[in-house]
């Protein structure tokens, strides 16, 4: 019999044994060379961007320039990204006064003066403008419009520079099939009427939400916005699950991130040769918090181009979620909701009101597995029942107990990096 290593948690990994007949495989993620240099590689994005000018050609004569980074949720070097950025700039003559950061917090907290450091680096820190974006405070925001049916709110700063630059990542992602383009300025920096009608139950219940479609709605809207609200250049990278720069990507948005999901297709999608009757899906620090990232591990296998888990079938998840559920509210909500169906009906009834996306995803997983069970958790037991979801104490328990319910031929598929690889499907 196999024994598997899943990447459970930092510096410790849980045991597997999967009998022969049943092991379909493991959807590993390739592991592509990483960039040499990093600070050279992106410094090369810059001065031979994807499509339009060099940087320090469109820096040159600009008065006021924003440049959006990602904020402390998404691992991106900024720190890396925005010294190459502002050399650049300098290069262009423009004086660091004229230069502006807006931290594209989305719906988050503002970030602290630390944290602060910690991303963009003490100099830049201490020497630059810096404002935590507030996706609700009416009278920093302006509204520029619609596409796709959505409205267009974002933060005034941005729209009154004269040149404006975003950074961030090219990673799967469930509403947009890539993160990436211009999604850190028009969504990071959006006001709440943009959030609110981007994350609601018309783009979570859409069936072109998926992992690695990239013309989903979601991301026809980013495009189209970034258009409307004149991102000029952004800077994206592709980093690998063990954090390592694989490419720079610089230039207009959408252009950008075309060439970057071409190549990060190669980096997180996985072939496997049939849907599996088991899908173990890892999610690994640091998503393994709280039960709302950790089951995020659950997207590969139900929510991707194509479920690699069969109607029906069972989805293992070890996490040890010290942080607790991390979506309090969704587990409120989901009191009258008995199973996964119930949860899809009231989200369709009532909408999703903001906190509650974990409970729809739920639903969403629970209309396709007949279960998704947790293991290895700090949980207590009654919460995660609390949830819809099913506890067991080991990785190794869950797997015998959905052997002997779906049978002893069940396929079993292991998915070490559950929050990062796209398995793909023959077509």
């Amino acid at each position: 019999m196999p024994t598997v290593s899943l990447p459970y948690d930092q510096g410790r990994s849980l045991a597997l044994t999967i009998p022969d007949g049943n092991y379909l495989g493991s959807a590993d993620l390739p592991r592509l060379p990483a960039a040499p240099d990093p600070a050279a590689e992106v410094l090369r994005a810059l001065r031979d961007p994807v499509e339009g000018p060099p940087l320090v050609d469109l820096a040159r004569g600009k008065e006021r320039i924003d440049i959006a980074v990602t904020d402390i949720t998404r691992y991106c070097p900024d720190d890396l990204v925005v010294e190459g950025i502002l050399g650049e700039l300098a290069s262009a003559g423009v004086p660091s006064s004229a230069v502006t950061f807006v931290l594209a917090l989305g719906s988050h907290r503002p970030m602290t003066p630390r944290e602060i450091a910690g991303k963009l680096g003490a100099r830049i820190a201490e020497t630059y403008r810096i404002l935590n974006h507030d996706w609700k405070d009416d009278g920093a925001l302006v509204n520029v419009g619609a596409e796709e049916g959505f409205p267009i709110q974002v933060n005034r700063e941005v729209v009154e520079a004269d040149l404006r630059l975003a950074t961030g990542v090219i990673e799967p992602h469930l509403f947009a099939g890539y993160s990436g383009g211009a999604k850190t300025m028009v969504i990071g920096a959006g006001g709440h009427a943009t959030i609110a009608a981007t994350h609601g139950y018309a783009v979570l219940s859409h069936p072109s939400s998926r992992l690695g479609n990239a013309d989903s709605v979601f991301r026809r809207f980013i495009n189209r916005a970034g258009e409307r609200v004149g991102v000029d250049f952004v800077v994206n990278l592709v980093v690998d699950p063990d954090k390592r720069l694989i490419r720079a990507f610089a230039g207009r948005p959408a252009a950008v991130y075309a060439a970057g999901v071409a190549f990060a297709r190669g980096v997180f999608e996985v072939p496997v040769p049939c849907p599996a009757d088991i899908v173990v899906s890892v999610p690994g620090a640091p998503k393994n918090l709280n039960l709302y990232q950790a089951t995020r591990a659950a997207y590969p296998a139900i929510l991707g181009p194509r479920p690699v888990v069969r109607p029906g079938g069972l989805v293992i998840i070890p996490a040890p979620c010290p942080d607790g559920v991390g979506e309090e509210t969704s587990r409120v909500w989901m009191q009258d909701t008995p199973d996964g169906q119930s949860i899809v009906e009231k989200a369709r009834r009532e909408g999703i009101p903001e906190g509650t996306h974990m409970a729809y995803r739920f639903g969403r997983f629970l209309t396709h597995a007949s279960e998704v069970i947790v293991t290895d958790s700090q949980i207590p037991d009654k919460t995660i029942r609390q949830v819809r979801l099913t506890p067991m104490a080991t990785v190794q328990e869950a797997l015998d107990y959905a052997l002997a319910v779906l049978g002893r031929d069940s396929r079993v598929l292991v998915i070490p990096h559950g929050v990062a690889a796209i398995p793909v499907l023959p077509s």
